[in-house]
């Protein structure tokens, strides 16, 4: 396994405080679909990875590459925290393109996997994250699904 960048371990810091969960620090392999940036291995071989982009124009291909990764292993569930630097310059339409996939694996690996995509500077992204906390995430940290209040 390779070590994960410096700049990515800073990220992971701030997600590690927020979540009360470790990284490991090193990238994840996806069998001989690529590597993530860091991983966290959760609960009964959960997976939280976290892809973080700085000069990446085509991130999309960071989100694809789960794909056949959940098709070979149907017993895992992951959710992927997906950064993108400020300094990142992907194309809207890719961006859009991280998100079509996104909701489309989410719904054919229906409750295994999750995508969560925050694109900001690293002081406000504590606070981004907060928001992000639902479902599977919530889940695979707790080990129960948050209940919705409805408002009457």
């Amino acid at each position: 396994m390779k070590k994960t960048k410096n700049e990515n371990i800073d990220i992971s810091r701030i997600l590690e405080k927020e979540l009360g969960i470790s990284f490991s620090n090193y990238e994840f392999k996806l069998d001989s679909w690529g590597d993530v940036d860091n991983y966290c291995e959760l609960n009964n071989g959960d997976l939280l990875l976290l892809e973080c982009e700085q000069g990446q124009k085509h991130p999309n291909t960071n989100v694809l590459k789960l794909y056949p990764y959940l098709e070979n292993h149907s017993n895992k569930r992951i959710v992927l925290i997906h950064y993108f630097f400020p300094e990142n310059k992907s194309p809207k339409n890719r961006l859009e393109l991280c998100n079509f996939l996104a909701s489309k694996m989410e719904i054919l690996f229906n409750s295994r996997f999750q995508y969560v995509s925050l694109k900001c500077d690293k002081s406000s992204l504590a606070g981004k994250l907060k928001e992000q906390k639902k479902g599977l995430m919530q889940q695979l940290l707790t080990g129960k699904k948050r209940l919705k209040i409805e408002n009457k």
